[in-house]
């Protein structure tokens, strides 16, 4: 009974643990998302602003993935973008990713808040596990400049010019444009 009750206690004390690793690992995916996030609206913003949506799509395809990169160096996670209908082949979603946005997908339908969705779950691959976590994200009125279905023919020829295999249109405002997703290394 003593071996028992001295084993209990060990394995509540671990999930304890990992529960708090949990949690520090979910917050830092958010405020590494909402650093992402604010760091592409901002200068994609500007640069549509003082030139327009062509400048702002070459912009975006040179900036984009740096921007991302110095918020995962920064940080010492890895983030990024990923969607069903991609734009840029370095965003390919892996398969945990495409299930994921599948199950957003599916819980949109059921009347969840897109603005609400998101998903953890610890993951392994090749023997490591990891912390991985994704955030949907909804399409905005900003975004339909280049991602809805009335796109200007200039900066539609510009799309295509810059990524020839560009699925990322024909989106309606709310739809779930792709997602954010955390990979973090979990100790062994």
């Amino acid at each position: 009974m003593v071996l028992l009750r001295a084993f209990l206690i060990f394995f509540l004390l671990i999930n304890f643990s990992n529960a708090n690793d949990l949690l520090s690992y979910e917050k830092q995916s958010k405020i590494s998302i909402k650093e992402l996030a604010v760091n592409l609206k901002k200068s994609l913003k500007g640069v549509l602003k003082e030139s327009g949506p062509i400048a702002a799509v070459e912009y975006c395809n040179i900036a984009a993935l740096d921007i991302t990169s110095d918020v995962s160096n920064k940080n010492n996670i890895f983030i990024k973008r990923t969607s069903l209908k991609l734009r840029n082949k370095n965003n390919m979603p892996d398969r945990w990713e495409i299930d994921v946005l599948n199950n957003f997908e599916k819980r949109k339908k059921n009347g969840e808040n897109v603005m609400s969705l998101s998903y953890q779950a610890v993951y392994k691959d090749n023997n490591k596990s990891f912390y991985r976590y994704m955030k949907a994200i909804p399409t905005g009125k900003v975004c339909l400049t280049c991602h809805g279905s009335n796109i200007d023919p200039k900066l539609a020829s510009k799309l295509s010019e810059l990524y020839p295999d560009d699925n990322a249109y024909n989106y309606k405002l709310g739809d779930i444009r792709g997602a954010f997703s955390v990979k973090i290394p979990l100790p062994n």
